[in-house]
């Protein structure tokens, strides 16, 4: 046996001990540079002397669509740090006339040139950010959260410019420390990063670095890792201070209100943050929805505070409903908080049903978010302020109803491990309400799985509520494994009983529920001719706890994107024969026929000019008549500045179902109109001219007549008719924005703001124009709104 010498094994044991430390010292090293020194003029110009010294950063590659393919044209990105934050550049070049810039509201979505900066703050794939700025300045941001879940509704302290050069274009970045939550390391911190190019003018082709196409499951967790020293940012303390002045044209009142959003960052890992004396008034509306169904629709926050901070707090990808159909299942939708107030109105007492659905103002709220080490934790409070509203007896006697605001308290803790590879988390959350008139508390256990070689994704949940002293219990687990790039398989199960609560402070479509939905796709970019194909089958298998099918169906949808970005997508649909458990609201259940359906669709490239598209969607009514929808829509952009985009949508309905009351349903023949239009106006891309209109106008004439059969389940049964009073109506909203909006400094805004709403009552039977013409007169909206919010601090 030979026998080594001492010094040899010295030589290997030491190369044993040094493996870790050299795979750690493989890391690339990012540019400090102090912030005295590096004088930045944040112009879009990189023409600083800073950034000769500074390594560039290419490599990219095209992953949409997914080939992979290396770029006909050169990105030149170089960054740095300062004690203040991450300064980033980046030269695209491209031949001289090829530039697409389109000047568009913050976060819209729009084929042109662009850069992104994603950043991992976590340095291991647990939380993040996606900076995007367009040529032209115009930004997109949004928070991240494994691997791709982002919310749109964030919006970030960072800062950038660009400039059109004769070669090309540049952009420069500065993202702040104070912007995000660092974990508490002793000197060395790994942070990961990721760089995107879109070019306009090749039908919207992306380019990155590192190459995540969406036909992978990676994303923030492969950022290309940095090592950074010395970073210790001093603590943060951001506020900001509003003023607004609202002046109510149907009242004839005007509110003044003063007040401030505080947020304090005591360690770079943790962010308080409290509001007081709070203005939550909208500067932003919601869509225009006609909601005939028994189930309710999801709105999602647009107000600032609960915004912040907020990743934290989500449980799963099925919190903003991307865990398929039948929208979010969430413990927190913080739309409840400040919404419309429990009012008990006497039956002999008239209320304007617009005072009964008010906001309520809210006294203050306070939300902590910090990590330690592995674990993450977040509590939010908020507490609502008592309301009252004018109501009248028949014969005119004025009275005031009074209403006690809510109290919220919401807890999350999260537990992450990265460190085998791969990602496992635990979480706890709890909710709770209190109020004289309601008692309500959840709490949910969420478990994640992301293994090492990127192929499956877990994400699972159970819940448990407690509302009045009634109890429910449920649960959902998701799996998802994709074997190869561009291919994915899902199974999605669901099982909920009938007395899960969770909507006092939560969002859930239905309970009573058990479900095994299973989904097909497939991403291919490697057919002659077309630059993308892309199919999937979707299977729905779901029931209610006592057995009974509630949504069944096999759907095939396939897509093709040509070489300019034109679409054409088409799916086939097939229900096969249900019971609906809902729509009587208990009066009893009914079958439902087999049915079919199909989906057929247009659109060009949304970077010319002048882009169009068209959808026409066939299928029937739960008795089984024709339903058609049929939907068009024109964008016109002469140039960088302005835009209209205007929509029309058209539903005709043989048989539009609606229940009477008592298991009585009466089944209509519809017409239904809804044009959309939005004009904008940029004076710069700081400053914007807004006008939007909704309508939406539905004409309902009664038909034929049917009753529930109490003693079985079967389809609904003929009948004559009731009564010789038609119950035709008609639903006709209206809603008018505009809006001038100033973005002074990052996150800091002056907002001049007229709004104008209607609801026409029930039997305004006329001719469409002439509904459009009163729903424009009668107005129980008719408002304009000042607003101006700065930030302060650090």
């Amino acid at each position: 046996m030979t026998k080594l010498h001492p010094r040899v094994c010295l030589i290997i044991l030491l190369s044993l001990v040094s493996l870790p430390l050299l795979a750690q010292q493989s890391l690339p090293q990012l540019t400090r540079i102090d912030e005295s020194d590096a004088n930045i003029t944040l112009d879009g110009f990189v023409d600083e002397s800073v950034w000769e010294d500074i390594p560039v950063v290419d490599g990219m590659r095209v992953i949409n669509p997914d080939t992979l393919a290396e770029t006909p044209y050169d990105t030149h990105v170089r960054m740095f740090y300062t004690e203040r934050g991450i300064y980033l550049s980046a030269i695209n070049y491209q031949p001289s006339g090829t530039l697409v810039a389109r000047m568009t509201s913050r976060d819209t979505q729009l084929d042109r040139d662009g850069f992104v900066f994603g950043i991992d703050a976590s340095g291991d794939g647990l939380y993040g950010y996606f900076l995007r700025i367009n040529l032209g300045d115009s930004m997109t941001d949004a928070s991240l959260l494994p691997e791709r879940q982002m919310n749109m509704q964030w919006d970030g302290s960072w800062n950038g410019r660009t400039q059109a050069l004769d070669d090309g274009w540049s952009v420069e970045y500065f993202v702040p420390w104070s912007m995000m939550p660092l974990p508490q390391v002793d000197d060395v911190r790994q942070i990961g990063f990721y760089f995107e190019r879109q070019v306009g003018h090749l039908g919207g082709e992306a380019w990155s670095n590192p190459a995540l196409p969406r036909t992978v499951n990676e994303y923030l967790s492969a950022f290309e890792k940095y090592e950074l020293r010395d970073i210790e940012p001093r603590r943060q303390l951001t506020y900001y201070p509003f003023s607004s002045t609202v002046i109510d044209n149907i009242s004839n009142e005007t509110e003044f209100k003063v007040g401030s959003e505080i947020f304090w960052r005591p360690t770079t890992n943790t962010l308080l943050s409290a509001t007081l004396n709070p203005d939550f008034g909208n500067v932003e509306s919601d869509d225009v929805v006609v909601n005939l169904t028994a189930f309710e629709v999801f709105f999602p926050e647009k107000r600032s505070f609960f915004l912040e901070g907020q990743d934290i707090f989500n449980t799963s990808p099925r919190t903003s409903g991307r865990g398929g159909p039948g929208g979010p299942i969430s413990l927190l939708n913080t739309r409840r908080i400040g919404g419309a107030a429990i009012y008990d109105v006497p039956d002999d007492v008239n209320v304007v049903a617009t005072d009964l659905s008010r906001p309520t103002e809210l006294l203050g709220a306070a939300k902590l978010a910090g990590q330690n080490g592995n674990w993450r934790y977040g509590v939010l409070v908020a507490s609502e302020d008592d309301t009252e509203i004018r109501g009248s007896l028949d014969d005119g006697t004025r009275i005031d109803l009074q209403a006690e605001g809510r109290d919220f308290t919401i807890a999350r803790v999260l537990y992450e491990d990265t460190g085998a590879g791969g990602r496992r988390s635990l979480g706890w959350m709890g909710t709770d309400i209190s109020h004289p008139d309601i008692e309500a508390t959840v709490n949910s256990i969420d478990a994640h799985y992301f293994s090492a070689d990127n192929r499956w994704v877990v994400d699972g949940q159970i819940m448990h509520s407690d509302v009045q002293g009634i109890t429910g219990s449920g649960g959902f687990a998701d799996v998802s494994f994709r074997p190869q790039r561009g291919v994915q398989h899902t199974l999605r199960s669901t099982y909920i009983d009938d007395t899960l609560d969770i909507n006092d402070l939560g969002f859930l479509t239905r309970n009573d529920q058990m479900n095994m939905d299973y989904n097909y796709s497939r991403t291919e970019s490697d057919v002659p001719g077309i630059r993308e194909r892309s199919t999937s089958i979707f299977f729905s298998n779901q029931w209610n706890t006592q057995g009974q099918p509630v949504r069944m169906g096999l759907f095939f949808n396939r897509s093709y994107t040509s070489l300019d970005n034109n679409s054409f997508d088409y799916s086939l649909r097939y229900f096969p024969e249900r019971i609906d458990d809902r729509l009587g609201r208990g009066t009893g259940d009914f079958r439902i026929q087999a049915r079919w359906g199909a989906n057929f669709g247009y659109s060009t490239n949304r970077a010319e000019s002048i882009a169009y598209n068209i959808n026409l969607n066939l299928d029937q009514d739960e008795l089984g008549p024709a339903r058609t929808r049929g939907s068009a829509g024109i964008v016109w952009r002469p140039n960088d500045r302005f835009s209209t985009d205007l929509r029309l949508d058209y539903t005709d309905r043989e048989a539009l179902l609606v229940h009477r009351g008592d298991g009585d349903y009466t089944s209509f023949e519809s017409h239904q109109w809804s044009p959309r239009l939005e004009t904008n106006y940029f004076i710069s891309a700081k400053q914007q001219l807004r006008f939007t209109a909704q309508w939406t106008a539905l004409k309902a004439f009664e038909d034929r007549f049917w009753r529930v059969d109490p003693s079985q389940r079967d389809f609904l049964q003929p009948v004559s008719n009731p009564d010789t009073t038609p119950d035709d109506f008609v639903i006709s909203r209206l809603t008018f924005q505009a809006r001038y909006r100033w973005e002074i400094a990052p996150l800091s805004d002056l907002f001049v703001v007229y709004t104008r709403g209607s609801n026409l009552p029930r039997d305004s039977f006329d001719t469409f124009p002439t509904l459009l013409e009163q729903s424009w007169n009668d107005r129980i909206v008719d408002t304009i709104a000042i607003k101006l919010r700065y930030r302060l601090g650090s």
